[in-house]
């Protein structure tokens, strides 16, 4: 009698675990149900946004769901990043960035409110971006080691403008500074243009800027474009050598990718991680990304976790060498 009942005790746990897989298994197989939203943190129309949309609407097909953009601009991107760290990690809210917000802001900004590497589920990465050094057409360089040559003799007074403190063209040249052996004076500004600017005016010496703003005003004679801080020639830019081809082996290129909130069921990862690696294989998906300056790179999420870790150390090596903090 006692053996019967065990046998129909475990029998209704059995169903009662049964069903339950199967109603648990449908959810998952019918992810995602409802519109995906993309946070973007940087204002509308401009490059990052540009590629996000491009990657959102290829996306978007291969998922048979919407996926939104959703512009959440200011405070050098930490208020984007903080809110898609405190989302709901259902696979629904997602972010499209770069090494600004996890590999640089961590190093930079003491009082920032997310924690870049435990807060984030990485899904995929989605390219570089290829950046150069440029100078005024007044500097008498015409390529990197003249350039670093004509620093070597004047430390400290040669200039160089960035989009801000802490900025990755900031850092960047914090990089080469570090690996040159050179000592060059920072001079902020608040935005690109006016930075840009000032390199063509000779109010300072040089910058490091993407490479697809560099290009266009190179041709025009605005600025000279030196070097491209990549391992290899950018495909937007063929015609733009390399600091590696001048002998000095520079990688300054910002990564690119998706990572969602914290705690993401697996099975949904490798889900967005397999239609986004389709998604940045379609050729009209890489020429928008080409035309806006971004290399296209796709990855498995293990290598894409791999490289989020890295940059952050190599990133904050930088940040700390060079004692760069912003308030």
């Amino acid at each position: 009698m006692q053996g019967s009942k065990f046998l129909r005790w475990l029998a209704s746990i059995f169903l009662f675990t049964a069903g339950g897989f199967l109603l648990a298994a449908p959810a998952l197989a019918d992810y995602p149900d409802r519109p995906i939203k993309l946070v973007v943190a940087y204002p509308a129309g401009g490059a990052t946004d540009v590629t996000a949309r491009a990657v959102a609407q290829r996306l978007s097909e291969r998922l048979k769901q919407a996926v939104v953009v959703e512009n959440r601009a200011g405070a050098a991107g930490m208020i984007g990043t903080d809110y898609v760290a405190k989302a709901a990690p259902d696979g629904y809210t997602l972010m499209f960035t770069a090494a600004d917000t996890h590999s640089i802001n961590p190093h930079v900004y003491p009082k920032i409110t997310y924690d870049a590497r435990k807060d984030f589920t990485p899904i995929a990465q989605v390219g570089y971006l290829p950046i150069a050094l440029i100078v005024s057409p007044q500097l008498q360089a015409k390529n990197v080691a003249e350039f670093i040559a004509l620093a070597r003799k004047s430390p400290g007074k040669m200039s160089y403008a960035s989009f801000g403190v802490g900025s990755s063209g900031h850092v960047a040249m914090e990089m080469l500074n570090i690996q040159s052996k050179i000592e060059l004076l920072h001079v902020p500004y608040q935005g690109a243009a006016p930075a840009i600017a000032a390199v063509m005016a000779g109010q300072v010496d040089a910058m490091m800027v993407p490479l697809v703003l560099a290009v266009p005003n190179d041709a025009a004679g605005k600025v000279r474009l030196l070097g491209a801080a990549t391992p290899t020639r950018f495909a937007g830019a063929p015609n733009a050598p390399t600091f590696a081809e001048q002998g000095i082996p520079l990688n300054s290129a910002p990564w690119v990718g998706i990572v969602a909130p914290a705690r993401v069921p697996q099975d949904i990862v490798e889900k967005l991680n397999r239609e986004l690696n389709a998604a940045l294989q379609d050729p009209q998906v890489r020429e928008t990304l080409i035309k806006n300056g971004l290399d296209p790179a796709t990855s498995s999420q293990p290598a894409f976790r791999a490289l989020l870790e890295a940059e952050y150390e190599r990133w904050g090596k930088t940040i700390t060498t060079a004692n760069i903090k912003a308030n």
